[in-house]
Formats: C-alpha cells, structure tokens, sequence
C-alpha cells in the first residue's frame, strides 16, 4: 500500500476495456482512464490530437486538476473504450510463428 492508501496492481488491456465500460460519470474514473490511456496504448498527446485539446488540458484532466464536458468526458472514455478493445482482439488474433528450424526436425523420418 501507498501513503495514499492506493495499492499498486497490474491491469490487463481486458481489464482496462471493462473499466472504460461500466464507467458511469465518476469524475475521479475518469481522471485515472486519461491518465492510463497507455495501457490501451493512447497516449495523453493522442487524446489531445483526437479531441483538438491542448496536451496540457489533457494532462490536467488526468491530474484531476480540470474537467471537460460529461459530453466530451463520455466521448473520450467510449474512444478508450474503442482502442482497448481493438488492441484486446489484435493480441487475441496473434499467434507465435513456428521456427522453420523446429518444422525441418519434425518433418524428417526417423530411424
């Protein structure tokens, strides 16, 4: 545990998309899925790009400093919501390749 009472635990892309899911307007929910955009790999500087804020705007929003609209709040959790989800079913689709070399062994007859 912290000083702050927050204890410290990984969070999973799915985990993160579920967040962005069942988020019903909590001011300080909010602040946290901006400031951990990077776990659905968006960062502070993209949020800003993709809603033409300052990224300093941004960084106060995840600071807790500032909020936006509820309109833009809902808008930037659903286009979280949206990468997490893309990023959860591109690493669900991805599979290891095969070595060539483990491919040769196994193909070859045996004595």
């Amino acid at each position: 545990m912290f000083g702050n009472g927050v204890r410290k635990v990984m969070v999973t892309v799915e985990q993160y998309r579920q967040l962005c899911a069942e988020w019903r307007g909590d001011a300080a929910e909010f602040s946290w899925l901006v400031q951990h955009g990077d776990i659905a790999g968006v960062s502070q500087r993209a949020i800003a790009a993709e809603f033409e804020f300052a990224p300093s705007t941004v960084s106060r929003w995840a600071a807790g400093e500032a909020l936006p609209h509820r309109r833009v709040q809902k808008l930037v959790v659903g286009a979280l919501e949206k990468k997490a989800r893309r990023l959860e079913q591109a690493c669900a689709s991805a599979f290891l390749p095969v070595k060539k070399e483990v491919d040769a062994a196994q193909s070859r007859p045996r004595a």
